[in-house]
């Protein structure tokens, strides 16, 4: 059967091609810009190395506290999730001015020369969520290779999966070889649903019996938690839960 047509319907299809047809020129008027330009800023945006997929970062980079606690706070939704290490209260620590920023812990016998301290470096926010190994890589490889950093990648030595507190981690060890010198490391890492965060200690090769120890206190500090946790168990309600007795006048 052929249906008869529908004046009203008609009108309403031509209402919204025309409203259609005003958005993509007004889209296209913006600043100049096309919508393929447009799209293109937008895929730069986000296939650069610093974006974070909207996530809200509460960590505001003050560096570790007067007792040496060093904390990555991440946020997107609440909760949020703070991973942290402890730096030794002694030899004293100093935090570097130039980016990336690693905190410094002098070499006995060293303690003016900068270039022979132990460096501590933080990453954090670091894409995909959960899968360490390729965090791991991003961090020591991708992100050491940077001139900033030593300009070079870190060679994985091996991994210790290893219990920080409610969540496993990662601890690596690892090599830095450039044209003058050797380092190792090593570094802690875990996931939350905010993204992956990291600390990685550095030290000369020639300093190994100091460094290796100071390294490992660090990494082994390492602590986790959800932020607010406790305030939200606090406000939930068992619906099943039987009422409390009534207290005693």
């Amino acid at each position: 059967m052929k249906l008869s047509p529908n004046p009203t319907r008609a009108w309403i299809l031509i209402a919204l091609l025309t409203s259609h047809a005003g958005l993509v020129a007004a889209a296209q008027d913006t600043s100049g810009q096309s919508l393929g330009d447009l799209g293109r800023k937008t895929r730069q945006e986000h296939s650069a190395p610093n974006h974070l997929s909207g996530k809200k970062l509460t960590d505001e980079d003050d560096g570790p506290d007067g007792g040496g606690v060093w904390r990555i706070r991440l946020c997107a939704i609440q909760p949020c999730y703070e991973f942290s290490v402890t730096l030794p209260k002694s030899p004293k620590w100093t935090r570097a001015q130039q980016e990336p920023r690693p905190v410094l812990i002098p070499i006995a016998g060293h303690e003016e020369d900068a270039s022979r301290a132990i460096r501590v470096y933080k990453a954090e926010a670091i894409e995909p969520m959960y899968v360490l190994d390729k965090a791991e890589r991003t961090f020591l490889q991708a992100w050491f290779a940077r001139p900033e950093y030593f300009g070079q990648p870190a060679r994985i030595v091996r991994d210790e999966h290893v219990p920080i507190d409610w969540v496993t981690g990662t601890i690596t060890h690892f090599t830095i070889t450039t044209a003058a010198l050797k380092y190792r490391g090593l570094s802690v890492i875990a996931a939350s649903p905010c993204g992956n965060f990291a600390f990685a200690c550095v030290f000369h090769e020639e300093d190994s019996a100091l460094g290796a120890s100071i390294c490992e206190a660090i990494v082994h500090s390492a602590q986790y938690q959800e932020l607010q946790s406790s305030a939200i168990r606090k406000t939930y309600k068992d619906p099943n839960a039987a009422d409390p007795p009534d207290e005693d006048p």
